[in-house]
């Protein structure tokens, strides 16, 4: 008796789901219709980009000495040439001095020589030495003032590796990274900081290969910073990088920054309109009323009898929310939009009334 009532309650079931298919097939599918009408549309590429710049510099231990002092914090701001840390000089101001030493005693027996060769060569003329005697004398003076020469150079190099202790920025900007602090042990190349300056930043952006051809120099870009969310800037395409990452498929676009922007960092993040077209009273329809991928797209419009036709449409420029049409719709002709899941051409449809939202 069980089993009976389990099969007679599957059965009901199965023919109220029938029942529904068959009714919503014979009755048709709500659809919502509207008129196409005329309107401004922005072809524009859609991408993120980042702030960036040209001028910063990552200063680095010229000489191998411990950090004895860190001069600056990050965030704060410095000018060119200023001393921004030091580093132990006590083994190249000894170099320094043990080179200023030598070359002293250099100088020395160069002043001895020179007396030799002159008192060599009086004697040479006076007929009291052998040429050859005044000849050594003079070529030895030649050696030592060679040796001189050499050790003034070396003096100098000492003296220039000994100012390498003392670390200057070589531009002015704002410290963005310390990545040594005072007491480290550095080596010859070691990172101390990063100092970077703003004034001509600029935004990196990355744009899909596929775009890349709608991209040419000064086009006109907006942006709005998640910094930032309400404010929206206007800049333009200022250099175009020819080359493609081959992992993201992408190639970078430099888009130049307005001069009244708000106060920015390294690495902003930015959302970026690049507009590579307007057009003006076009014939309009919105692309929730689209089918189809690419290049292939459609319409659906509701022709006599309750169905729908799959109208192919050839289209010009998109916005994010609407496309121009260039043949396959005119203006005053009504298509279903949004479309529903699964509407296909020749479908029965029941014309719903929009929302009042819609409607407006």
């Amino acid at each position: 008796m069980r089993r009976w009532l389990v099969l007679v309650a599957i059965l009901v079931v199965m023919g109220g789901v029938l029942g529904r298919v068959f009714w919503r097939s014979w009755r048709g599918r709500d659809v919502v219709l509207i008129t196409l009408g005329t309107g401004r549309v922005v072809a524009a590429v859609y991408a993120t980009g980042r702030v960036d710049c040209e001028d910063r510099a990552t200063l680095r231990a010229r000489v191998a000495a411990p950090l004895t002092a860190l001069l600056v914090g990050s965030g704060q701001q410095v000018t060119e040439g200023q001393v921004v840390a030091r580093q132990d000089a006590a083994a190249a101001h000894l170099a320094s001095e043990r080179a200023v030493g030598e070359l002293d005693a250099a100088r020395a027996s160069f002043a001895q020589a020179q007396d030799e060769a002159a008192r060599s060569e009086k004697l040479a003329r006076d007929g009291l030495l052998a040429e050859d005697a005044w000849v050594k004398a003079r070529e030895n003076g030649r050696e030592l003032a060679a040796q001189m020469a050499a050790m003034e150079t070396a003096v100098r190099i000492a003296r220039q590796q000994e100012s390498w202790t003392e670390l200057r920025s070589p531009l002015a900007g704002t410290v963005t990274t310390i990545l040594h602090r005072a007491g480290d042990p550095l080596r010859e190349g070691d990172e101390v900081l990063t100092v970077v300056d703003l004034s001509n930043a600029y935004v990196r952006v990355g744009v899909d290969e596929r775009d890349a051809g709608r991209v040419v120099v000064g086009q006109s870009v907006r942006m709005v910073f998640d910094a930032y969310p309400g404010k929206l800037l206007l800049g333009n395409v200022w250099r175009l990088v020819p080359a493609v990452d081959r992992l993201t498929k992408s190639t970078d676009v430099l888009v130049s920054l307005p001069p009244d922007r708000p106060p920015l960092q390294l690495d902003f993040t930015v959302t970026v309109n690049i507009v590579t077209g307007v057009v003006e009273d076009a014939v309009v329809v919105p692309r929730t009323a689209l089918d189809g991928t690419g290049a292939e797209r459609a319409a659906f419009v509701p022709r006599p009898g309750g169905h729908v036709e799959r109208r192919v449409l050839e289209l010009g420029a998109c916005d994010e929310d609407r496309c121009q049409v260039l043949s396959g719709l005119a203006k005053g002709e009504r298509v279903v939009a949004p479309l529903p899941a699964g509407l296909k051409d020749g479908d029965r449809v029941v014309v719903a009334t929009p929302p009042a939202a819609a409607r407006s």
